[in-house]
Formats: structure tokens, sequence, C-alpha cells
């Protein structure tokens, strides 16, 4: 697979030195990949929550990293471990995921009202199914959680996490405003009437995981709940025909979306769609995940230098988080759509963007591929000294999608980690999506 533009050679000036790599060379992106997961793993250890995630608040006040984006960090792993077949961070990521799961099957203590209230919505635990679902793909459909440390009712399969996930997603659509999956999981919720509101985000993501589920197993049910989902972001009008993608609406009100955009919302559905039409051959996705690229390209994407820099409603002058972490899926995203299309003009495009994107942000790094600013201290979203630790998801994020244009084959899934599946209580779920999982 040829890259799209020509000259894609970047020298980012660097805090402790020069930082150069070759656009154009798979070589060179998979080494510069490789030596990027050691900053990125390299706090995790002193700033965990011993849950599998991050600590998300310190006792002070301060915030560090939410518990979503642990999700979404778990999948920069994973999607490192698909393309390079590099499983040296195996163990230590599902060590951590198996820990989230506990012995339950899926990411809220096995549906725990204590856990579904105390931060756990929807949008959240969908980040981890995404993790998983990259992991499944990767590794097989009967590839399990640690495998290098089984424990009786601890090592679910990756497949059944995010299908369990999908299902106790599913408990939250109704019929109000015409469909959709609630944001928050809590129907009595008293606050911003987080009760009434349906995010888009938790829509995208669920279309997201439906349509690589449909893909591994071809299971029609997965593909029918897709169209339904964007059936109904499209008839709320949450889509608008330019493919602007607003953030949502209240139950109480449902001709009114709530008209914030954030560019993981294009994202999600770009990635969606692509994998959708990868998996049916149906050129109508396609065409919708290049409609709702052009979106993204509109809004997201700055004009004068072609990065990905742009949330309209989060900007860098305001923003609490830096960076903010819509960006995070939109590099997978991009890298998604070049993927599935032959439109060689798309793919110029998307060249073009992931390499001045990557000019931009590599010009943090140094020799190392350490790419982590010190900020002032007490800066949110940061270690309380400064240290801003999610810089280095955006490096890998972009080193992944680079991987993917350069034209690297997936070759993580040649390698086995299969094993015996332990359950504990059987307790099942199955039907809504057509697959009989564990659920302890």
């Amino acid at each position: 697979m040829k890259i799209a533009v020509s000259a894609l050679v970047v020298t980012a000036a660097a805090v402790f030195g020069a930082q150069s790599i070759d656009l154009t060379s798979k070589s060179a992106v998979m080494a510069a990949g490789k030596a990027a997961m050691g900053p990125l793993k390299m706090f995790f250890a002193a700033y965990n929550a011993d849950d599998g995630a991050w600590i998300e608040q310190f006792d002070d006040g301060h915030y560090l990293i939410q518990w979503h984006e642990s999700g979404i960090y778990w999948d920069l792993f994973y999607n490192y471990m698909k393309w390079s077949g590099d499983t040296s961070y195996l163990d230590f990521v599902d060590s951590n995921m198996q820990l989230s799961a506990g012995g339950n099957d899926d990411f809220l203590n096995g549906q725990s009202a204590i856990t579904e209230l105390s931060g756990r919505w929807n949008d959240d635990i969908g980040w981890w199914a995404l993790a998983t679902m990259t992991a499944a793909e990767t590794f097989g459909q009967s590839a399990i959680v640690a495998p290098h440390n089984i424990q009786a009712g601890f090592n679910p399969t990756y497949l059944s996490l995010t299908n369990v996930t999908l299902y106790e997603m599913f408990l939250d659509w109704d019929t109000a405003c015409g469909g959709g999956i609630y944001w928050s999981r809590d129907r009595n919720s008293t606050a911003s009437n987080d009760a009434f509101y349906k995010s888009t985000i938790t829509n995208a993501e669920a279309m997201d995981a439906l349509a690589r589920m449909y893909k591994i197993t071809h299971i029609a049910d997965y593909k029918t709940r897709f169209d339904q989902v964007y059936a109904w972001l499209k008839s709320s009008g949450i889509i608008t025909s330019t493919y602007v993608i607003y953030d949502g609406v209240y139950t109480t009100s449902c001709s009114s979306p709530s008209t914030e955009v954030y560019s993981y919302h294009n994202a999600e559905l770009i990635s969606a769609h692509s994998i959708m039409y990868e998996a049916t051959n149906d050129a109508t996705y396609l065409t919708e995940a290049t409609n709702i690229f052009n979106g993204f390209v509109a809004q997201f994407v700055n004009s004068t230098d072609n990065t990905y820099s742009i949330e309209p409603d989060c900007p860098p002058s305001s923003c609490p988080k830096s960076p903010s972490g819509y960006n995070f899926p939109g590099y997978r995203a991009l890298s998604t759509l070049f993927n599935a299309t032959s439109d060689s003009t798309v793919r110029s495009q998307i060249s073009t963007i992931l390499t001045a994107s990557a000019a931009a942000n590599f010009q943090l790094c140094d020799s190392n591929w350490y790419c982590i600013r010190n900020l002032p201290a007490g800066t949110e979203f940061a270690l309380e000294n400064g240290t801003n630790i999610r810089d280095q998801f955006e490096t890998v994020a972009i080193l992944n999608a680079l991987t993917v244009i350069v034209g690297v084959d997936q070759n993580g899934a040649t390698v086995t980690t299969t094993g015996t599946k332990t359950s504990g209580a059987s307790r099942f779920i199955g039907g809504l999506f057509g697959i009989v999982v564990s659920l302890g």
C-alpha cells in the first residue's frame, strides 16, 4: 500500500535533541512506534489505581487520567500489537484488563449499582469494549484475557467482554425520541438532566463495536442493530446534511439536539462505516464514511497547515486537557478509512493530515521518542508536578495510524494467545446479539 503524497520526510526539532523519521519507510515508522511504547508505559506503575486503570483523581482533588481514557490507553497498546506483532507488552496490558474486568466478564462489576452510579457510564464502558475488540481482532475470537495468569472466573475471552458490554449498553436503549442509547446508566439522576441525555458518542462507539463484531462473527444481529442506531442518529437531527454531528439530545426536548461538536463523533462513525464496508462490500457504507470524513475535514482540520488540531467546543484556550483526547480515536479513524477506500483523493487527504499532524506532534519528542511536556506544577490532567503523560497517548495514536498508512500488514494475528476459558457461576446472556457469553 503506497503512501499517496510524496516527500513525506519529517525532521522534528526536539527538546533534548533532534528527531527524524522518514514517513515513507515501514521500518522507520515501526521502529519509532516500538520506541514510543516505553514512555507510554513508564509512569503507569507509580500512578495506577490498583483496579486496572490510571488514578483518576488524587486525594487533594487534582485530576489525572479519567477512567474512560484508561480504556483508550489500553487500546493504544492492543493496536500497537495488532500492527507490529510485538507482544512484549501483552502481559502488562492483560494483567490490568483482568483487574478491571474482575470475575464478571464486564466492566461494571456484574452491573453493580454502585459501579454504574459512580462514573462508569455507557460511553465510558464503550471505550474499554473497543480495546478488547482490538485484542480479539489481533489474537482471535477464542483468545482469552491474561493467559499468563489463569484464575477461575477471571479469564474471559476478549470477544465476550466486548459482547457483554454491548449488551449492557443496549439495556439503556429505549424509544424516547425514536431510539438511542442513554449516556448515563442512572435513569433517576437529578444532576444536569443526565438521566434524559442520549449522547452521540455512546451510540457511535456502539456502532464501531457492532461493525467490528459483525466483521469477525458475521452474525446478522450486529449489522441490524448497527443500521438501527445510525438511522436514529440521522432521523433525530443529530447528524446534519453537511455531516456536522451534534453532541446528543435530551428526551425532554427531542427536536432540539445539543449543538456542541467534538471530533470523536465523526471519528467513531468514520471507523464504524469503514469497517462495515469491509465486512459487507456494500458501497453505501463507504460512501457514508467518506461523507462523514468530509465533514470531519471541514470542521476539525486546520486549512492552513493541514493538522488535525481544531476542536471548536474545546479550544486550547479553555479546554482543561492538553491534548483534549478527542483526537486519540480520530487518528485510528483516519487510518481505518485509508485502509478501506481505494479513492486516491481521500487517501491523499488522509496522508496529508496525518503527516502534517505528525510533524507538529513529533516536535515534542526526544531521540528516544519520549514526547511528554513538563507543564507548570498543578496543571490539571497531568501529574501533580506537571509531567503531561497524555502527550504520549497522542504520539502513539499517530504512530499506530502511520503504521497502517505506510502499508504494514496486520501481523499481530499470527500470535496465538488462546487458552482455556475459565468461568464461575453459569449466568448467561445472549439472544440480543446471538452470542452466548458467560457473566461469571
